[in-house]
C-alpha cells in the first residue's frame, strides 16, 4: 500500500466515525438564543390554565401531550382527609427497587416524623416488562403499605417523562389539599426538617437561620418551583450515550434552563400550572429538561438552590447541616444510617 493512500484512509475512517456516532449533528444545530420558541402550540397558556383549573373544556388549542395510561393503583386515600397536608413526598421509584422504598419508609419518608406537621409519602411506578413475579411482589407491597401509585406504562429510564407526567396528573386530580410537593428519586437522602425550614423562606435559606440574622416573618411562596438549576446545558449527540437526542427530536444548540429531576419542590399553584402546561408541550424522554421547557413556555419562575445536590454530597455530620436533598444513596442501609445520624444531630 502506498504511503499516499494512508492519509485518505484515515480521513475516510474519521468521516465514518463522526457520521456513525452522530457527532456530525453538532454542525447542524440551530442557535438556541436565535431560534428557540415555545415547545408546542404557541397559544398563550395562562387563559388555558385558568379555564382548565375552573373545570372548563379545552379552548381553541388541541392538547399535544395527555396522560392516557390507566391506573392500577391510585392510593386515593392518601389525600382523603379534609385537613391540609403541608408536604407530600412523590417518590419516583423503579419498580424493582423494593429495598430502596422500604429504606425510605424507615427514614425520611416516615410520615409521623413531626407530630404537628401533616406529611404524606407515595411511590409512583410503571409496570414490569412482563415479569409477573415482580408485579405480584408490588401487589403485596401495596396491600401492606398502601402507598403505591402505579399506571400501565413500561417502567424504564426512557419513560421518565411519562412517570413525571403521571405524578403531576395524580397530584393534580387526587391531592387538592397539599400545599407543597417534593418530587424525588428513590436514591436520594432527604431532610424533612430542612425542607420545612426552606419552605418558610426559600429565598433566604439557610441564612435566615443563622443567629446573627434578624428573624423575619415567614415568606411561604405559592408559586414555588425550586431545586438545583442548570443554565446553558447542551444536548448530547453521541448516539451511544444514555442521554442521546437526535436533531429530528430537538434541533437546538442548548436546552432551556431546567431544574434537575432528582429532587425539586413545587407549591400547589406551580404544580397546577406545570401540569396543565405539560398538556400543551411536546414531550421528550428527559423529564427534567421537559419540565424546563414547560416552565419556560408557561412563564413559571424556577428558583435555584445549592442545597439540592444532584450529585452525592461528601458526607460528614456537620457538612449535612443544611442539606435539603442529596443524590447517590443507592444502599438503603447507608441511607438509614445517615438519616439517623442527622436526626440525632437535629438536622433531619
Amino acid at each position: 500500500m502506498s504511503r499516499g493512500r494512508i492519509p485518505w484512509l484515515w480521513l475516510v475512517a474519521f468521516v465514518l466515525f463522526v457520521y456513525l456516532t452522530g457527532l456530525y449533528q453538532y454542525a447542524f444545530t440551530w442557535s438556541y438564543s436565535e431560534y428557540y420558541t415555545d415547545w408546542g402550540p404557541t397559544h398563550p397558556l395562562q387563559p388555558l390554565i385558568r379555564q382548565y383549573k375552573a373545570g372548563g373544556e379545552y379552548i381553541q388549542v388541541r392538547p399535544v401531550n395527555t396522560f392516557d395510561y390507566p391506573y392500577k393503583y391510585t392510593c386515593a386515600e392518601k389525600c382523603s382527609s379534609k385537613e391540609s397536608i403541608r408536604l407530600m413526598y412523590v417518590v419516583k421509584s423503579a419498580i424493582k427497587n423494593f429495598d430502596k422504598r422500604m429504606g425510605i419508609r424507615n427514614s425520611w419518608g416516615f410520615e409521623k416524623r413531626f407530630s404537628d406537621v401533616e406529611i404524606k409519602t407515595v411511590f409512583i411506578l410503571g409496570l414490569s416488562d412482563g415479569d409477573n413475579h415482580v408485579q405480584k411482589l408490588v401487589d403485596k407491597e401495596n396491600e401492606e403499605q398502601k402507598d403505591i401509585i402505579q399506571a400501565s406504562f413500561l417502567d424504564s429510564y426512557m419513560n421518565n417523562s411519562i412517570k413525571t407526567m403521571m405524578g403531576l396528573h395524580w397530584t393534580y386530580h387526587y391531592c387538592q389539599n397539599v400545599k407543597y410537593f417534593l418530587f424525588v428519586d428513590d436514591d436520594y437522602y432527604v431532610s424533612t426538617r430542612n425542607i420545612l425550614r426552606f419552605l418558610r423562606k426559600p429565598e433566604h435559606y439557610p441564612q435566615y437561620l443563622e443567629k446573627h440574622v434578624v428573624q423575619a416573618v415567614n415568606e411561604y411562596q405559592d408559586d414555588l418551583y425550586a431545586g438545583y438549576m442548570f443554565h446553558g446545558a447542551r444536548p448530547i449527540r453521541w448516539v451511544f450515550s444514555r442521554w442521546y437526542i437526535s436533531l429530528d427530536v430537538y434541533p437546538y444548540s442548548e436546552w432551556p434552563p431546567y431544574i434537575t429531576g432528582g429532587a425539586y419542590v413545587l407549591s400547589r399553584k406551580s404544580l397546577e400550572e406545570l401540569y396543565v402546561s405539560c398538556i400543551y408541550t411536546y414531550s421528550i424522554p428527559f423529564d427534567d429538561v421537559f419540565l424546563g421547557m414547560v416552565a419556560k413556555k408557561a412563564g413559571i419562575k424556577q428558583l435555584h438552590h445549592k442545597e439540592f445536590y444532584y450529585y452525592k454530597r461528601l458526607y460528614d455530620v456537620e457538612g449535612y447541616k443544611w442539606v435539603i436533598a442529596s443524590h447517590g444513596f443507592d444502599d438503603p442501609k447507608e441511607l438509614q444510617r445517615v438519616w439517623s445520624e442527622q436526626r440525632s444531630a437535629g438536622n433531619a
